[in-house]
């Protein structure tokens, strides 16, 4: 496996399969339930705004063809109007992790966001994803807080 066989590049409608099945290992590996209606009208929405679907990058392994991982940079704005670029969904098939692959998708991405003069990179990392932590690590992203959840419904039952 080489890094030298993977092409990253702007993802295309044409590759919402592909997209849509990353997409349902990665929901899955964190132990949800992938909702199809919900990728779509995510997917969409950001596969033909012009601004938001140069963020969407994919791996592909040149060999076999096969869509291997896959990240999605947004442009949002914060609360006191300063741009924000946030990493959502970043994902990459077992087979291809540790060659430098997720490095190369995370560059291309920040390369994105800084083109379109972001001034802030955020992401959050679920407990379950500590090795991407580290390669957060690597590309200098500093803890800044901790986000805590609640479940209503689950933990905070009506009584």
């Amino acid at each position: 496996m080489s890094k030298n066989n993977i092409k990253v590049e702007i993802a295309s409608p044409e590759q919402i399969d592909a997209l849509k099945e990353l997409t349902k290992l990665l929901v899955e590996g964190l132990g949800q339930d992938f909702e199809p209606k919900r990728f779509d009208w995510g997917i969409r929405r950001r596969l033909f705004d012009p601004l938001q679907r140069h963020g969407i990058l994919i791996a592909t392994d040149e060999r076999t063809g096969d869509v291997v991982g896959m990240i999605i940079a947004e442009l949002r704005i914060d609360p006191f109007g300063k741009s924000e670029g946030y990493i959502k969904q970043f994902f990459l098939k077992n087979d291809y992790r540790g060659h430098g692959i997720g490095h190369q998708l995370l560059q291309q991405a920040l390369g994105h966001l800084k083109k379109i003069q972001v001034e802030k990179v955020k992401v959050n990392i679920r407990e379950e994803a500590k090795r991407a932590a580290k390669l957060y690590e690597r590309m200098n992203f500093e803890k800044k807080y901790e986000v805590l959840e609640l479940d209503l419904e689950e933990d905070y039952p009506d009584k």
